[in-house]
């Protein structure tokens, strides 16, 4: 069975007596890839970084009242595991990342080959591109 983490939904609970309250937001872990162009390597880890930073954040910020801050949390964990050097020797902290998440933005711009990925763990989406 997989293992559920909660954190907060943007919604109050209507059974709360106060509107500051919120309830907790089961999160599922499971990943689905909208788009990207990064090697089936590259997409794994991606979505291993995405699901250790849902479920570092959820563990840690269970008093966390706000969804969008549930989100800037686990996009700065996800970042900052980017910008950590691999083991493999990998030079990763040497790209800039770009990393948004959330259930609701738009974006538009250009992207080199090789630089993408908008996928979803859980309802929580991602986009993570690298710039040089």
């Amino acid at each position: 069975m997989k293992k559920k983490y909660s954190s907060p939904d943007s919604s109050p609970d209507p059974s709360s007596s106060s509107a500051d309250e919120f309830r907790v937001k089961q999160r599922h872990l499971e990943s689905r890839i909208f788009y990207t162009d990064y090697d089936i390597t590259a997409q794994k880890k991606l979505t291993t970084l995405a699901k250790d930073a849902v479920r570092t954040v959820a563990e840690k910020e269970k008093g966390v009242g706000q969804e969008d801050v549930f989100f800037h949390e686990v996009a700065n964990v996800m970042k900052d595991s980017l910008l950590t050097p691999q083991p493999s020797g990998e030079e990763v902290g040497k790209k800039k990342w770009h990393v948004i998440v959330g259930n609701d933005f738009g974006a538009q711009g250009d992207a080199v080959k090789g630089t993408i990925a908008f996928f979803a763990i859980g309802d929580v989406k991602f986009l993570v591109f690298r710039s040089k």
